[in-house]
């Protein structure tokens, strides 16, 4: 009888390569959706993408410092807060030590947006899950359970 061959350690890079085969199958799945709510809604990428964002922050952020987690200009940054001040998604305010940092968070009509946007991405979800065996789910959910990924908020 021969030893059983130990089992090939697997590189951080090739699970990285195969977590982003997932996600990207996984957006798929759900672009489509989610380019409907946002048309209904009548939001742009960027505003959506400004929606997201602070959505993440556990508190209010300065337009500038949001401009730079988003990645794009203040300007395009300001553009995207008035529209969505207008809609009543945000509220901004003076920072209190420093009235010429605006500050900006979302309202809880912006908070339900972002369910909305979330709701479409999970209709992709559930139809990658409905795809796979029922012993394949519960395999899939022993490992996602006992990973560190879960927000405590």
């Amino acid at each position: 009888m021969q030893p059983t061959a130990a089992r090939k350690q697997t590189t951080q890079e090739e699970l990285a390569r195969e977590l982003l085969d997932l996600w990207m199958h996984l957006t798929r799945g759900s672009s489509q959706q989610m380019f409907d709510v946002l048309g209904e809604l009548g939001l742009g990428m960027t505003q959506m993408k400004t929606l997201l964002m602070l959505d993440d922050c556990l508190d209010e952020v300065s337009v500038n410092d949001l401009a730079k987690r988003l990645g794009l200009s203040l300007p395009a940054t300001s553009r995207a807060i008035e529209g969505l001040l207008r809609r009543g998604l945000l509220s901004r305010h003076e920072d209190t030590v420093d009235r010429r940092v605006k500050r900006v968070r979302l309202t809880g009509e912006g908070r339900d947006i972002v369910r909305q946007i979330n709701v479409a991405r999970l209709q992709g979800i559930e139809a990658f899950a409905a795809s796979l065996s029922a012993p394949q789910r519960t395999r899939l959910l022993a490992a996602l359970r006992d990973l560190p990924y879960k927000d405590p908020r």
